[in-house]
Formats: structure tokens, sequence, C-alpha cells
């Protein structure tokens, strides 16, 4: 049986959580952009659909998204490092 560490049971939850969060937001980004745009294919066979808003989307959700991703696979490293 393999003993772990309790450093590395954290850094493993820490790397697999900022997975998860990184994965969400750069989902939500892409999700966003879609909608965004008015050449989407159900938006010309729906007629009766709003215009999409002329909100700006910002990149802040891919910087952490990207972030995230980067962070989570630096605890994961270090939690095989202390392993």
């Amino acid at each position: 049986m393999v003993n772990v560490s309790p450093i590395s049971l954290v850094a493993i939850v820490v790397g697999l959580g900022c997975f998860a969060l990184g994965g969400r937001l750069l989902k939500s980004a892409a999700a966003a952009r879609r909608v965004a745009r008015s050449d989407d294919p159900e938006f010309v066979l729906d007629p009766t659909r709003e215009d999409p808003p002329d909100d700006e989307l910002d990149g802040d959700d891919l910087e952490r998204g990207f972030m995230l991703l980067v962070f989570g696979a630096l605890a994961l490293l270090f939690a095989a490092i202390s392993l």
C-alpha cells in the first residue's frame, strides 16, 4: 500500500481543483464568444431571437483559465515529487 503524505494529498486536491476551475472558465469564455457571434447558424435560423448584447468580451476569463491550468499542473507536479 502506498503511504501518501498530507502535503501530497493537499497538492493533489489543489491541482485537480485548479484544473476543474480552469476548464470551467475556458468553457465559459468559449460559450460567451459563441453567443456574441451574429453569424451563428441558430441565430440566423431563429429570427425571433433577440440580438446578442453589445458587451465587449474581455480576455480575463481566458487568462484566468489558462493560469489555473498552469497552477494545477505545477501543483500536480509538486504532488508527484513529494510522493
